[in-house]
């Protein structure tokens, strides 16, 4: 699809985001509930900011073509994508510990045992997925 295509798309997608949390609100009310009618709102909402945000990036796109290219030759580049790779597993790390960090202010703060089992189930899903991720690669390279 022609980037001139793909920008008017997604102006058209923000605009049907408005309408439809506009006429969700103001039209519908006597046909939906008002679970239905906040639904359609929220979903309106999420078409127009994701339209919106796609609509300025593309119109930047045509705008800076030149910059577009050398941008996505250095997305595709070894030593970036490295980067990244760490910055990625270095992040997912420090949540991993925070997740245990959150537990413990909830035990501490006598929240809810629902929400320090939360934390502590986050924290041993992120271990799990941790090892058998290891264990993927380990096979494969």
């Amino acid at each position: 699809m022609k980037i001139r295509a793909k920008t008017k798309l997604y102006l058209v997608l923000a605009i049907t985001g408005i309408v439809l949390a506009v006429v969700s609100k103001l039209a519908l009310h006597n046909i939906w509930n008002n679970t239905q009618i906040a639904a359609a709102i929220g979903i309106g909402a999420g078409l127009f900011g994701f339209g919106l945000a796609k609509y300025r990036f593309s119109r930047w796109e045509e705008k800076n073509p030149e910059f577009m290219k050398q941008n996505a030759i250095e997305a595709k580049d070894e030593r970036n994508q490295l980067i990244r790779s760490k910055a990625q597993a270095l992040s997912g790390e420090v949540l991993h510990w925070l997740m245990i960090a959150g537990a413990w202010i909830a035990i501490f703060f006598n929240a809810p045992l629902w929400i320090t089992l939360v934390f502590v189930g986050v924290f041993l899903l992120k271990t799990i997925l941790d090892f058998v991720i290891m264990a993927y690669y380990q096979r494969k390279l």
